[in-house]
């Protein structure tokens, strides 16, 4: 008899568990777990996008150039939204301000000549939807930030030229997170 009882709970037992797994398999499906660079939070029927040259803020003048650049070429890359030229023929606007762009330096040789720096960029970025007869705000940052290191060598001849390739690189890394921000949602 206490061998049946036992058989018997592992019977009920595995509909149990059969029961409590497929729940958890739903409420996780259900939480939004999704691929990297695979969301979409825009709105249905949005196709095309306006990128506005973003203000700059910085004593960097060319700045706003390589950003404008760098997210252009990451939402062609992406292939979610036509840009184009002309603000009144898009349905979404990007916006934003370049706060600040930071130079630091963060390791030293033994003379304490820096041999790496830290470049931060901070902006305040803002997407619209201009279809209707008011913009309406889709996602705003106000403080969307990257920053990425470089290594110089004091005494070599190329130490301003690593700065512009930094400044190239950052303009990179950060179009390619806004882009995915923007997308996501966060």
């Amino acid at each position: 008899m206490a061998g049946g009882a036992c058989y018997r709970g592992a019977l009920m037992a595995s509909p149990m568990r059969t029961l409590i797994v497929a729940a958890l398999g739903l409420a996780l499906a259900g939480c939004g777990y999704h691929l990297v660079g695979t969301a979409n939070t825009l709105p249905e029927g949005v196709s095309t996008l306006y990128v506005e040259r973003f203000q700059n803020q910085t004593r960097y003048v060319d700045m706003d150039q390589r950003i404008d650049e760098a997210l252009s070429l990451e939402w062609v890359r992406r292939r979610r939204l036509q840009l184009v030229d002309d603000r009144a023929s898009s349905d979404l606007v990007l916006s934003g301000v370049i706060l600040n762009l930071g130079l630091a330096p963060v390791r030293f040789d033994e003379q304490g000549r820096a041999t790496e720096y830290q470049m931060s960029l901070t902006t305040s970025v803002k997407l619209f939807d201009i279809r209707g007869s008011e913009p309406k705000l889709l996602w705003e940052d106000l403080a969307f930030s990257r920053r990425n290191s470089y290594e110089v060598d004091p005494n070599a001849a190329d130490y301003f030229d690593r700065q512009v390739l930094a400044m190239d690189q950052l303009a990179d890394d950060y179009s390619a997170a806004l882009v995915s921000a923007v997308l996501e949602g966060f």
